[in-house]
């Protein structure tokens, strides 16, 4: 598996806290798709950094959560045949 990298020269708690969250996803098997992931986590955590976050933890820990969730709801669509719940 390749690793792709990320920084944020605003904050670099940014760039712990992809590390933090991409190691994570690996260990668990949680990555289908490095570039999606990758995506995925940047646009996350850069969007703490702008909201002000400063916490390497707290970011990895709300990017990891945010895409599992991401996952299960494509998984979701997928199985339902493409369509959204509470949808016939």
């Amino acid at each position: 598996m390749t690793h792709i990298m990320f920084s944020d020269y605003r904050n670099p708690a940014a760039e712990q806290a992809y590390e933090i969250a991409w190691d994570f996803l690996v260990r668990t098997g949680a990555i289908c798709d490095e570039f999606e992931a990758c995506v995925f986590l940047a646009q996350r955590i850069t969007r703490m950094v702008e909201e002000g976050q400063t916490n390497r933890i707290r970011m990895a820990n709300r990017a990891i959560s945010e895409y599992q969730r991401h996952v299960g709801e494509r998984d979701d669509f997928i199985r339902s045949g493409g369509r959204r719940a509470g949808r016939q």
